[in-house]
Order: C-alpha cells, then sequence, then structure tokens
C-alpha cells in the first residue's frame, strides 16, 4: 500500500484529499444535520461520500483521472451551495477547495473549473444581493483573493508537474538514446507476463547487438560510437508499430518488445530491422553496420528473466554463427 503510495502521486493526492475532507467536514455535517439546517449538513455529507466512493474507486481501479475530476466537480457544486446558505461563513471554504482542486485534475482543467465556480458564484451574488455578501466592497475583496490564490495555485501546479513529467522521463528513459532503459524494460516485460496469463496476449522479444562495435570505438572514437547509438532508435522505430517498444539493453544492446504477434512474424520482423539497420546505418568512411538479433516468444509459465535469457542466448549463438543473422530461441 505504501509502496503503491510512493509510486503513484496523482493517487496519493487524491487519498489525501479523501482523508481530508473525511476528517474535517464530517463533523460539520453532523452539526448542520443536528443545528437543523438539513441543506448545508446533507451537502457536507454528500460530499464526504463522494470522497470517500471516488478514493475507493480510484485504488480499485488504478484510474485517478476519473475519480478526481468527479471529486473536483462535486466540492466546486457543493463550494457554491454551502455559499449560498451559509452567506459570508460558507466563503471559508472556497479557499481550501481552492486549493484541493489542483491536487484532483490537471491545472488547467482545475483553473477552468474554479473560474465556472467563481463565476457562477458572482452572477448569483450580483442577481441575489445581500444573499451571500454583506456589501460590494466585501465581495470584490472575495474575488480578488480567491482570483489570486487560484492564479498561484495554478502556477505552482502546473510547474510541479512539468518537473514530475521530466524526471519521470529521466527515471525511464536512456539519457543517450531516449530509448527506454532497463528499469522499464523490467517493468515492461512482468507486464507482458502478466497479460499473458490473464488475457493470452502474445509478445516477441527482439534482442539485437551491433557486431564489433568495440573496434567502431577504437577506429572511430568514441563521439562516433554515441552517435550511432543515437541513430539507432529512430531507425529502428521507423520499422516498428507505434505500440512496439524499443529499450537499451546495455552498451551497444538494444530490445524490442512486440505485442499481438505470432512467431513467423516475429522472425520476418527481425530480418527486417536486421537488414534496415545494415541499409541505414553508415559508418563515416562509407562502411556498413551490421546486426546479430535473437528473437523469443513468450512461453506459458515463464517468468520475464527466463524468457529474456533465451532471446540473450539465441542472440550468442547468431554471434557464434558468424554474426549479421537472425536465431530464433
Amino acid at each position: 500500500m505504501l509502496e503503491r503510495l510512493k509510486n503513484d502521486f496523482y493517487l496519493a493526492m487524491l487519498t489525501l484529499v479523501g482523508c481530508i475532507i473525511v476528517l474535517c467536514v464530517t463533523p460539520y455535517g453532523i452539526y448542520r444535520l443536528y443545528s437543523g439546517n438539513y441543506i448545508v449538513g446533507t451537502a457536507d455529507l454528500f460530499m464526504v461520500l463522494c470522497a470517500m466512493a471516488a478514493t475507493r474507486m480510484a485504488w480499485r481501479s488504478g484510474d485517478t483521472v476519473k475519480p478526481g475530476l468527479f471529486m473536483a466537480l462535486v466540492f466546486c457544486a457543493g463550494a457554491l451551495l454551502v455559499c449560498i446558505n451559509l452567506g459570508v461563513d460558507g466563503l471559508f471554504w472556497v479557499y481550501p477547495f481552492l486549493v484541493f482542486i489542483f491536487f484532483l485534475v490537471a491545472p488547467v482543467r482545475a483553473f477552468a473549473l474554479l473560474a465556472l465556480m467563481l463565476g457562477s458564484l458572482f452572477v448569483i451574488a450580483n442577481l441575489y444581493p445581500q444573499l451571500i455578501f454583506a456589501s460590494r466592497f466585501q465581495m470584490l475583496a472575495f474575488f480578488v483573493t480567491t482570483s489570486i490564490t487560484s492564479l498561484f495555485a495554478f502556477i505552482f501546479a502546473y510547474r510541479a508537474q512539468l518537473q514530475r513529467r521530466e524526471l519521470q522521463r529521466l527515471a525511464t528513459t536512456d539519457s543517450l538514446t531516449g530509448a527506454g532503459n532497463r528499469r522499464t524494460l523490467n517493468d515492461q516485460l512482468a507486464l507482458a507476463i502478466s497479460e499473458f496469463a490473464r488475457l493470452s496476449r502474445q509478445y516477441g522479444l527482439i534482442l539485437l547487438d551491433l557486431d564489433h562495435f568495440k573496434q567502431i570505438n577504437d577506429n572511430y572514437g568514441h563521439k562516433v560510437g554515441d552517435q550511432i547509438l543515437i541513430e539507432l532508435v529512430p531507425v529502428l522505430q521507423s520499422m516498428l508499430r507505434q505500440s512496439d517498444q524499443v529499450f537499451r539493453f546495455g552498451g551497444e544492446e538494444f530490445v524490442v518488445l512486440v505485442a499481438d504477434i505470432k512467431q513467423a512474424d516475429l522472425e520476418r520482423l527481425a530480418e527486417k530491422l536486421r537488414a534496415g539497420v545494415q541499409r541505414k546505418i553508415i559508418l563515416p568512411d562509407g562502411a556498413q553496420i551490421t546486426t546479430s538479433i535473437g528473437v523469443a516468444m513468450q512461453k506459458a509459465d515463464e517468468s520475464w528473466e527466463a524468457w529474456l535469457h533465451r532471446a540473450d542466448l539465441a542472440l550468442y549463438q547468431a554471434k557464434h554463427q558468424g554474426r549479421n543473422r537472425v536465431v530464433t530461441a
């Protein structure tokens, strides 16, 4: 549970907001019902129930977008209803909700929801003077302060979102080539094993290694060697489907994970990649680069480590048999 909260920021934030709503709003809802204000009391407890339901949905489904949007809509509507019924006393609840919304949905969507809520509140306050605000000056002060709060919350949330995306990119991709890194490969292989067991979705592995790469570094320099690795990834992707994934396994070795494919098609794809690399990647003196490839289909009741090991053994055989060829595990 703690590991899941640690790895999923939006689930953690949604859970935190849900817990705060339950702990802080429930006593007020009960008090409002006890004191005879059934509309506000019912609205408070409804928000509590919605927060609990959305949090539970997010934990069960793994989807935080829809539950977060649901909670944000309920909070905006609830805050509007509370302000209409409690007047000035209800305005204090708007400020924490301004912050909560940015933890539940994307910054742009949160800002749009808040603009809609505050705009509706402004229209109602003008249509029914004294219903919410004691004076025009009080209304103006409220909208100035909430606008400033919303703006700064938006800036903070948007910047934090960009930083999380960049950290996610750095954590999951190889810094030189832009391909998925070894950690991401392990996660995707584990996911492929799970989908094969649950959905009978067939995956194939292509493990390729550039032939005589050490000689390239020795003869042309490491800068040329790095450039070859950088060029290799888009060359591979140009011959793959959008759903196929490329990972850097280590050094000059790369892995292609292919979903929904049969063995004969996997072998043809591997041969296509071998020929494409030889044709498209050229050394400074015009020499061609060749690659050895090992392919392996999933097997029932096989771990991803064993599956990857079979592909590695096939690659070893391709090199042992003379390189620049495809061998099937």
